[in-house]
C-alpha cells in the first residue's frame, strides 16, 4: 500500500520503501497532480538521469555480476508533497562501491562522477538535484571497533541524509537554511527501489 500525504502536505515521519512505477503513480499520474505543469517533465528528467546509470549496468553487466550500480533512490523535497508544480526532484542516489570500483575506468564511467559534479548542472538538464552515497553492505555493525574509515563515512552520510529529508524548512524564518529550529524530524520521504 502507497504511503498517502499528510494534512500538512507530507508523507508522515518515517522512510517508505516503494517501487519506480509505484513512486510516479504516487507522485506524478495521481489525480491530485492531473493539472501539474511541472511533475511529468521532472518525472521524465529523472528517467533519463537514472538511465544512464542503468545503461553503464547493462553493458557492463559480466563486470558487475548482479551488483546494481544504484542500490536505492531516495526522494524527498516538494516533489514529495502536494505542491502541484514542485521546481525540481531532491534526490539521493545510494551508490553502490561495489560496483561503481567494478567499472571505474571503462568507458562512459565517467557518468559516475560527472552525475554528482554539480547539482546546478543536474538540476538545469534533468531537473534532478542530486546527492550522492557511497553505499556499503556492512556486516559488522555491532563492532563499531572494526569499522574502516570508508565504513564510517557511509555510515555517517546515510544518517546524515536521513535526518536532512525529514526536515522541513521553516516557513516563518526570512533565512531558509537549515537550522537548529528545524532539525526536528516533521516529515516523511521515499526510498525507490529500482
Amino acid at each position: 500500500m502507497l504511503p498517502s500525504f499528510a494534512a500538512n502536505g507530507f508523507l508522515p515521519l518515517g522512510r517508505y520503501s516503494i517501487s519506480f512505477e509505484e513512486a510516479e503513480s504516487m507522485l506524478v499520474s495521481a489525480p491530485e497532480f492531473q493539472d501539474s505543469a511541472t511533475r511529468t517533465g521532472l518525472w521524465g528528467g529523472l528517467d533519463g538521469y537514472l538511465d544512464r546509470f542503468l545503461t553503464l549496468e547493462e553493458t557492463y553487466a559480466p563486470l558487475l555480476d548482479g551488483l546494481p550500480i544504484v542500490h536505492r533512490l531516495w526522494l524527498g523535497g516538494s516533489f514529495v508533497s502536494t505542491k502541484p508544480d514542485p521546481g525540481n526532484i531532491d534526490a539521493t542516489l545510494l551508490i553502490d562501491t561495489r560496483a561503481e570500483s567494478a567499472i571505474r575506468g571503462k568507458p562512459g564511467s565517467k557518468w559516475l562522477t560527472a552525475a554528482f559534479q554539480s547539482r546546478e548542472r543536474m538540476r538545469e538538464r534533468f531537473g534532478v538535484s542530486p546527492l550522492r552515497i557511497g553505499y556499503k553492505p556492512v556486516a559488522h555493525i555491532f563492532q563499531p571497533e572494526r569499522l574502516t574509515p570508508d565504513e564510517r563515512t557511509y555510515f555517517t552520510q546515510r544518517g546524515m541524509w536521513d535526518d536532512w529529508w525529514q526536515r522541513c524548512r521553516l516557513s516563518d524564518q526570512s533565512d531558509r537554511s537549515p537550522s537548529e529550529e528545524s532539525a526536528a524530524p516533521a516529515r516523511g520521504y521515499l526510498e525507490v527501489r529500482l
